[in-house]
């Protein structure tokens, strides 16, 4: 199998920014509360975000008690439609976070969800740690969708359609699911510099229609990065197997990964 490239990979999720926001499930409030008492957030925090996407995690961080956030993200269709949220505490960067400009020692907490696989890990948090002031937070996280240690029902009755895809660029034939990987993550954060790099893991579980299963396998990167017609003709698969398999209901835990480290 081919690995995506990250150039075209990271650049398929802009073209319906409203079809993307209700497909993906928002990450759970328990993170946010984590974040907020972890990272010692509050009203003076300044604050940026890599790949902010459609804000699922932008409008909850501008929920919590910080000063501002500076969201970077590279779609300027992506970029428009978060704008569109009208915050006054929010600023946008339509950039790549390799190519932003970031203030040295400006930030109080850095985050990125469900994106930092995209980027080069090491130079992105030599970035990062420059831009966080000293005692400055960094978190990340990732809604995961599908652990190949832990195969759901759905993931079995679904697993052929899948054959000769792309990877996603986290993949790895021998480890676990990238954002479950927990000792490489948190030995990348550590060698990086970061101190008190600790891991968290949120469990949600949602109930899928199929037409809401078939919306969100086309949201993810190897999906999109299909030719029109496997892509079409997986979709019609996903829903119909959920519809005709699974009586209409499926019921998936999604667990959220999330780690966090300081500027020492």
């Amino acid at each position: 199998m081919a690995s995506i490239n990250t150039s075209p990979g990271r650049d398929k999720f802009g073209a319906d920014p409203a079809a993307y926001d209700r497909a993906r499930p928002g990450y759970p409030p328990e993170l946010f509360d984590w974040l907020r008492e972890s990272c010692t957030l509050s009203e003076r925090s300044d604050c940026f975000e890599i790949g902010a996407g459609t804000g699922h995690a932008t409008l909850p961080v501008l929920a919590l008690p910080v000063r501002s956030v500076l969201a970077i993200e590279p779609g300027s269709v992506l970029a428009d439609w978060l704008g569109g949220a009208g915050h006054a505490r929010l600023k946008i960067s339509v950039h790549r976070f390799e190519d932003a400009e970031l203030p040295a020692n400006g930030f109080d907490f850095g985050f990125c969800a469900t994106a930092f696989h995209w980027l080069p890990r090491m130079k992105s948090f030599a970035k990062i740690i420059a831009a966080l002031k000293p005692g400055g937070h960094f978190a990340m996280w990732w809604n995961v969708f599908h652990d190949p240690a832990r195969p759901d029902a759905f993931d079995a009755a679904t697993a052929h359609l899948f054959g000769g895809l792309e990877e996603e660029p986290e993949k790895t034939a021998s480890r676990p699911a990238f954002a479950l990987d927990v000792n490489s993550r948190l030995g990348e954060m550590r060698a990086a510099g970061f101190a008190d790099a600790r891991h968290r893991l949120f469990r949600t579980t949602i109930s899928f229609t199929p037409e809401r299963l078939a919306a969100l396998y086309g949201t993810f990167s190897r999906v999109r990065m299909a030719p029109a017609e496997t892509r079409d003709r997986l979709l019609s698969e996903v829903q119909r197997i959920a519809a005709g398999e699974f009586s209409g209901t499926v019921v998936r835990e999604v667990a959220t990964s999330a780690f966090v480290g300081r500027r020492a």
